[in-house]
């Protein structure tokens, strides 16, 4: 028995429990912003200058973030139909883009652009571990074990994986931190 079925319920009174039309103007409109901001990025990305040769020939500046936003402008094209991929959790959707931005939010981003402030006197290796301890604590994880785990296994990985693999260059910060 649906909520229309429900005696005295009329039908115009009721919302509809599913998504309607193919497309979410909401999320297109978000989509094409994306897309649009995307694509001004990839552009800005080919002016960087040429690294020297100590970089090696592996990625090159303007490569990872044109493949980073390749990705993202590829998942926001899904973004419209995204109500008729997430059917069952449609009114968990429409329900939480009526709420209002929580400070955790707020607070996300505030110590996203102080970390990102002192990255480069702290060095990207710390960067990582202190974004990765912190960020889960920041919203309510309180298993001190398992923060400490995931960060130094999640630094440890994207540090080979970027820095031996990839040989992307890891600024060392005061304290020298590096694997090469």
């Amino acid at each position: 028995m649906t909520k229309n079925d429900a005696p005295g319920a009329s039908p115009e009174a009721s919302e509809p429990e599913g998504p309607t039309g193919l497309l979410d103007g909401v999320d297109a409109i978000l989509a094409l912003v994306l897309i649009a901001l995307c694509a001004l990025f990839y552009l800005i990305a080919g002016n960087f200058p040429v690294p020297g040769l100590f970089l090696g020939d592996n990625v090159l500046p303007e490569q990872f973030p044109r493949m980073l936003l390749v990705t993202i402008g590829l998942l926001a094209i899904l973004l419209p139909f995204e109500h008729k991929l997430e059917v069952d959790r449609w009114p968990l959707i429409k329900k939480s883009r009526s709420a209002p931005i929580g400070a955790n939010a707020f607070a996300t981003m505030g110590f996203l652009l102080v970390l990102v402030g002192v990255g480069e006197y702290i060095g990207t290796i710390l960067t990582i571990f202190i974004a990765a301890t912190a960020l889960p604590i920041l919203w309510g994880e309180r298993r001190w074990l398992l923060i400490l785990v995931y960060a130094v296994v999640f630094t440890s990985i994207v540090t080979y994986l970027f820095s031996i693999v990839l040989s992307v260059y890891f600024v060392p910060g005061v304290f020298g931190l590096t694997l090469r």
